[in-house]
């Protein structure tokens, strides 16, 4: 008799602390949305460096932490988003925009297209 109080004291156990192994947990009424940018760089003189910085801030955002990145993407929703809960998706791209100066001449910037996912309280 006691034998079978300890296995299903076990079985319980296990069953009710499952959903600690089964990955992290977001308490409360949230919910997974997702968004895009487009972060635009200095202005330079040729496409080329246009297309370098765009390139150079892309990989500062796919090195940054989900905090960073809620600093960076979302500062608007920075109170109701989780904090480490923003990540890039995999389709970031890069263009860039060509304009003309007030003195003529032609100017370049480079576009970052990001989009992203993140938990924000509903």
């Amino acid at each position: 008799m006691k034998s079978i109080k300890n296995v299903l004291l076990a079985s319980a156990m296990v069953i009710l602390s499952a959903n600690v192994f089964a990955g992290t947990a977001v308490y409360g009424d949230y919910g997974v949305h997702h968004d895009s940018k487009i972060i635009t760089t200095q202005t330079v003189d040729t496409k080329e460096a246009a297309y370098s910085l765009g390139l150079e801030k892309s990989n500062q955002l796919k090195s940054e932490s989900g905090s960073e990145l809620s600093t960076e993407l979302a500062p608007f929703l920075a109170s109701s988003i989780e904090r480490n809960s923003i990540t890039l998706d995999d389709n970031t791209f890069i263009t860039v925009k060509e304009s003309l100066n007030a003195q003529g001449d032609t100017a370049y910037s480079g576009l970052v297209n990001v989009t992203y996912s993140y938990s924000q309280a509903n």
